[in-house]
């Protein structure tokens, strides 16, 4: 009988389940059995604080790495600690003991470009290196503010578009929200035919590629955005995604971990992530990225609920691997592929009952 498999309503991906068995190895640790009754115990000495680096990168609003910004840590005590991003906008603060930590940034220069604040501790990291990403916003200032309606974005500032390029892109935007693609890539078309170095328009002319199916347009549109723009967040996601429907886990993992730099906060991009790990069988990213993508409560990623399952049922806990299923189907109870999923979830409780001890 064909294993069964599952398809991505969304990305037309397809992966089988399968279990392999996990290895489990036990180390009996015995003690003396007598000890000399005039024998002085020895002190135990203090156990030894541990140490980390706490590093990351800081974001404009539109992916691109920010220079020269200050980012701030803050203990529990309220003790601070600053210092300055690289002009690749990488921040560093070693020898931090472990422990509870705020961290934020904000631009000198620019004092309506700030982060929000992110709480983080030593204990979500198995290293020494707890890596924490900030994203810039631009808070309003209306007292007082003569910037012109037209500047969309920093980047778009910088870049010097063209109004009649801006506008296309914003009609192209506008055709997708209205569920009109067949428009919106005309639009988009035409934004980057004014202003070929239009890198939002080439990854949103992308996205629909993808949508389409048409994935080496897409993959040269995503890769023509990161030539201009190496650390836009959304081409970041749509050439890992790509690699990820080749079949090329290694290199999709690459794009997808930078896109997770450069937008945070993106649960789709975590769920591509946690795929690509499970692809390579890496097991422990598999499941922290996989759980990321749920944290954020976004229905579409419930598929990462899938995936779990197959994880769990590699190793063989397949009362686990059913309860994802399960989970998956009462946050998605009308989904296509539900009887398929429930046939599978019914198969691992009968694995389970007969495994049990």
């Amino acid at each position: 009988m064909a294993r069964p498999q599952f398809e991505d309503g969304n990305s037309g991906l397809r992966f089988l389940f399968s279990a392999k068995p996990l290895l489990t190895v036990a180390l009996l640790l015995a003690l003396p059995a007598f000890v000399h009754a005039q024998q002085k115990e020895l002190p135990v000495p203090d156990k030894p604080t541990r140490v980390f680096t706490v590093q990351g990168q800081v974001s404009l609003p539109e992916g691109m790495p920010a220079g020269q910004i200050l980012v701030t840590l803050i203990n529990r005590e309220g003790v601070p600690r600053q210092t300055y991003t690289t002009e690749h906008g990488r921040f560093e603060f070693p020898v931090i003991p472990e422990g509870s930590y705020t961290l934020s940034a904000k631009s000198i220069s620019d004092s309506n470009l700030v982060s929000e604040s992110v709480d983080t501790d030593t204990n979500r990291t198995a290293t020494g290196d707890l890596n924490v990403n900030l994203i810039l916003r631009r808070e309003s200032n209306t007292v007082g503010s003569s910037k012109s309606p037209e500047v969309l974005t920093t980047a778009e500032a910088e870049q010097k578009v063209p109004r009649e390029a801006r506008q296309a892109f914003k009609e192209g935007l506008k055709f997708r929200r209205d569920h009109q693609p067949d428009k919106a890539l005309v639009r988009y078309s035409r934004a980057v035919e004014l202003y070929s170095e239009y890198f939002q328009a080439l990854a949103e002319r992308g996205d629909l590629f993808v949508l389409q199916r048409k994935l080496p347009e897409a993959a040269a549109d995503f890769a023509r955005a990161l030539k201009i723009n190496p650390q836009y967040g959304p081409a970041l996601r749509g050439a890992g995604y790509c690699k990820l429907e080749s079949g090329e886990f290694a290199e999709a993992i690459e794009y997808l971990q930078k896109a997770t730099t450069a937008e945070p906060n993106n649960a789709n991009t975590y769920l591509l992530l946690g795929i690509a790990h499970l692809e390579l069988d890496h097991r422990e990213a598999a499941r922290l990225t996989l759980f990321k993508a749920l944290s954020f409560n976004s229905q579409h990623e419930s598929r990462a609920y899938i995936y779990l399952g197959k994880l769990y049922a590699r190793e063989h806990l397949f009362k686990d691997a059913a309860d994802q299923l399960q989970r998956y189907l009462e946050a998605n109870p009308t989904a296509s592929d539900a009887a398929e999923i429930k046939e599978i979830e019914s198969e691992w409780r009968a694995q389970a009952a007969t495994t049990a001890p």
